[in-house]
């Protein structure tokens, strides 16, 4: 990216959002995949060195907070929904205001009582969300298929949303 060096990408956007923002030149996730690396982006402090995935806890202080106290004002575009689900609560609730995109993962976003099995590994899929096989594929199954064009993905919905917020 622009910001850290790469000259070859084009990311106007994030050019734009780092002459007005701070760039971290010598930060390292400790804490890899997902919410206990975002534990550490909010925090500042190692997650795994005492405990796995899981929420921010009532004594951490995160910084959406401490900016917001500051007068600061902090929104979260995510299309992550683990914020959302029992045990991975209340980061977003740190943040002045926050915008969640539906579909990604095996968000139960779209109903589906019922479909048929998908052929190849998908159908089989052993992803786990607790004890035993989850069944998220199916709802992962479910909101492809109202995903028809590029503007439909979460992804993309969530870096339009960004550009909207911060024009």
């Amino acid at each position: 990216m622009p910001p850290y060096g790469d000259l070859l990408t084009k990311a106007p956007n994030f050019q734009r959002l780092a002459a007005h923002a701070a760039t971290f030149d010598n930060s390292y996730v400790g804490s890899m995949p997902c919410m206990p690396a975002r534990r550490e982006l909010h925090t500042g402090r190692y997650n795994f060195l005492h405990r796995e995935w899981g929420p921010l806890e009532p004594f951490d202080d995160s910084m959406p907070e401490l900016l917001k106290k500051a007068g600061i004002y902090t929104h979260l575009i995510s299309d992550h929904l683990h914020y959302w689900e029992d045990g991975g609560g209340n980061y977003h609730n740190r943040y002045s205001s926050w915008d969640v995109v539906r579909g990604q993962e095996g968000d139960h976003w779209k109903a589906s009582v019922w479909r048929a099995a998908h052929s190849g590994s998908t159908a089989r899929s052993t992803k786990t969300n607790g004890g035993g096989v989850s069944g998220l594929w199916r709802h992962d199954w479910a909101n492809r298929e109202y995903i028809q064009q590029e503007a439909d993905f979460p992804q993309t919905k969530v870096f339009c949303r960004r550009v909207r917020f911060y024009p």
